[in-house]
């Protein structure tokens, strides 16, 4: 309350100077509310800072402390930056008897470590800054008027743990078929593990790409576009029951912990017993076509997008006869017809001239071949949902931040930012990410510190009942002039 009675006795008479002068022409709306808005955050960290050190005097004078805690150093400085900028308040530091340890009993009761400089809060917001434009736009965002290095985010994007595991549901999905569609995003390597670490290949490119994968699992699409936008042709679908996984996942084992991470949420958010059908729908890479030995009930399937790509090359030379080429591959491949494909890939080459054309006209005949068991799927089965596009995710995911534009990365800040982009993805909150990461980081401090601290809690509650009512007859200056009834509204609230 220190803190309202000076912000209302020297910060209330600037305000309406300023604005006084705006009504007599000499000053700008613009710079009232720049300073309003500097005096209220200098408000709200100076509030801080009276509470935690009200408290530290409290911790103090508990009931038995002597016996434990022996004060050894008073008016400790700590600074703390919060979202609001820097706290700067004093606190005792104390010897515990018992460990011989130097201990701040106010840093144990708050959670905060020895050598914190941020608050958890703002690291989260600093985060969320981060995984949408870059570090240096996260290290600006820590703050109004404060600001975090850039080598500072990059050190916690690598720290986060994502090792959280699946909730089990109760009511577990009963659904006959899931869905998922996978590709990858190529991402520049600015080095591997360590600064000057590409190798270059014999013709002296670097070897500077780092394949971010991605896969994502949904139950059905649903159009959003009006009746009116559907009937000229223009749609705006939506993934339902959508969930996200995504990481670098170098080699074969890295990549069946990545499809197992799949399966263990299938697992527990639907009843596989009722399950019929998984459709992987990709481009046909090893790493997508392997999940199909880690999911249970599982079917690989050619995306479309893909089919796309080589039927448009097969056919780009042939200039009038193109579309007609074109319906007839299609109609081959919506067949089935295996035999079909391959004549009219021989009149396609006999109609070829250029060589090199000739060589993308037999790459896109071997890439179908090569993937003809997921072209079997989509005639064999219909159950499948075929309009969602990889691509899309892809770029809507992991390209916005990662690869559309010029940045360099190295695997562990690819990898962890992947994960941290699916996270956000499936509604993850960064704080919830955050505070997990401090109750694995209790854990490993032991037991017997925590039991400590719960012990201090419960003494502390015990003796601070009533510590604030005398602020209901706290009597500020000017409090009842007519002016001041936004104040007198929040006293009666916060009370």
């Amino acid at each position: 309350m220190d803190s309202i009675k000076q912000f209302l006795e020297k910060d209330t008479p600037e305000v309406y100077r300023l604005y006084d002068r705006i009504l007599e022409g000499t000053g700008d709306l613009n710079d009232l509310i720049k300073d309003v808005r500097d005096r209220l955050l200098q408000l709200g960290l100076h509030m801080i800072e009276e509470l935690l050190e009200q408290t530290d005097r409290e911790l103090r004078d508990l009931p038995g402390r002597s016996t434990r805690y022996h004060v050894e150093r008073k008016n400790q400085q700590k600074e703390l930056l919060c979202s609001m900028g820097v706290l700067h308040f004093r606190r005792t530091g104390y010897k515990d008897l018992e460990t011989g340890k130097y201990v701040c009993l106010l840093d144990r009761l708050l959670g905060i470590g020895r050598h914190d400089r941020v608050t958890t809060e703002c690291i989260a917001r600093i985060l969320e800054e981060a995984l949408e434009s870059s570090y240096a736009k996260g290290g600006r965002a820590a703050s109004p008027k404060d600001k975090i290095t850039k080598q500072a985010v990059k050190e916690w994007v690598h720290g986060l743990d994502f090792s959280e595991p699946v909730k089990e549901q109760k009511e577990k999905k009963k659904l006959r078929y899931l869905h998922i569609v996978a590709d990858e995003d190529h991402v520049v390597a600015q080095f591997h593990q360590r600064k000057g670490d590409l190798e270059k290949d014999e013709n002296g490119n670097k070897n500077n790409t780092i394949l971010s994968k991605l896969i994502v699992l949904y139950e059905d699409i649903y159009d959003e576009a009006s009746e009116k936008q559907q009937a000229k042709g223009k749609h705006r679908y939506r993934l339902i029951g959508k969930h996200v996984f995504s990481g670098t996942h170098k080699g074969s084992l890295e990549n069946e912990y990545f499809w197992q991470e799949v399966a263990d949420y299938i697992e527990k958010t639907y009843d596989t017993d009722e399950l019929e059908r998984i459709y992987i729908a990709g481009d046909g890479a090893q790493w997508i076509k392997a999940g199909t030995q880690i999911l249970i009930k599982s079917r690989f399937v050619l995306d479309r997008f893909h089919m796309m790509k080589y039927v448009n090359e097969s056919v780009a030379h042939l200039e009038d006869s193109a579309d007609d080429a074109k319906s007839e591959i299609w109609e081959a491949l919506n067949a089935g017809n295996r035999k079909e494909l391959g004549n009219i890939y021989g009149r396609i080459l006999a109609a070829t001239e250029s060589e090199s054309k000739a060589e993308a006209v037999k790459k896109a005949y071997r890439y179908f071949i090569n993937q003809w068991d997921g072209i079997m799927t989509r005639v064999e089965e219909r159950g499948g949902c075929w309009k969602c596009c990889a691509e899309g995710q892809v770029s809507h995911i992991l390209s916005a931040r990662m690869s559309s534009r010029p940045m360099g990365w190295s695997e562990k800040g690819c990898d962890q930012m992947s994960h941290l982009r699916a996270y956000r993805e499936n509604d993850g909150k960064v704080m919830d990410l955050l505070r997990y990461k401090e109750k694995q980081e209790k854990k490993k401090r032991g037991r017997e510190e925590q039991e400590e601290k719960d012990r201090m809690i419960r003494e502390y509650r015990r003796n601070r009942s009533g510590a604030y009512e005398d602020v209901k007859e706290l009597q500020i200056p000017g409090i009842s002039l007519k002016n001041m009834k936004w104040m007198r509204d929040f006293l009666e609230n916060a009370i």
